[in-house]
């Protein structure tokens, strides 16, 4: 058995130097993700944000579609509490489209924007929509006209036709 005896002063002070270990440990962390965090994003896709439209018609553009600015509308719409068969259906095309996901965002209110594609192809029109959470995109995804069909914005061509 081992006795060690601690003066107040000796624990005082190994807890000033664990304190300051700790600070300095956060520190670095927060200074590390403060310039890391926008290269990260980018790499990763997942942390996109908009501040003006003209962002949102690049970020269309980068999936390979044109949208049209001039059709641009928004709506504020609540992602359901509950997400049944057919929202998880919905949630998975949404995956598709740079992994992103509404499941944090359930019984949120988020911005909905919607662009007209200008090159869809094929007999059906489409447009291109956006959810739009604080500035952040939340969630991407084709709505085909009339039919109401969503599609993840993944731009392929099959015998001509653009799916």
């Amino acid at each position: 058995m081992f006795v060690i005896t601690v003066s107040k002063k000796r624990i005082v002070k190994i807890a000033a130097i664990a304190l300051c270990v700790i600070i300095a440990g956060a520190a670095a962390t927060g200074v590390k993700n403060f310039f890391t965090k926008d290269s990260a994003a980018a790499v990763s896709g997942k942390s996109v944000k908009f501040s003006t439209t003209k962002e949102m018609i690049d970020y269309i553009s980068s999936k390979g579609f044109m949208a049209d600015i001039q059709t641009a509308q928004v709506a504020e719409v609540e992602i359901p509490k509950k997400f049944d068969a057919s929202f998880e259906a919905f949630n998975e095309k949404i995956r598709q489209n740079d992994g992103l996901s509404l499941e944090k965002y359930k019984g949120d209110k988020v911005n909905k924007w919607t662009f007209d594609l200008l090159d869809y192809g094929g007999e059906k029109s489409a447009a291109a929509v956006l959810l739009v959470r604080k500035e952040k995109l939340i969630g991407a995804y084709i709505l085909e006209k009339p039919d109401g069909v969503a599609k993840a914005m993944v731009k392929t061509e099959i015998s001509g036709s653009v799916l």
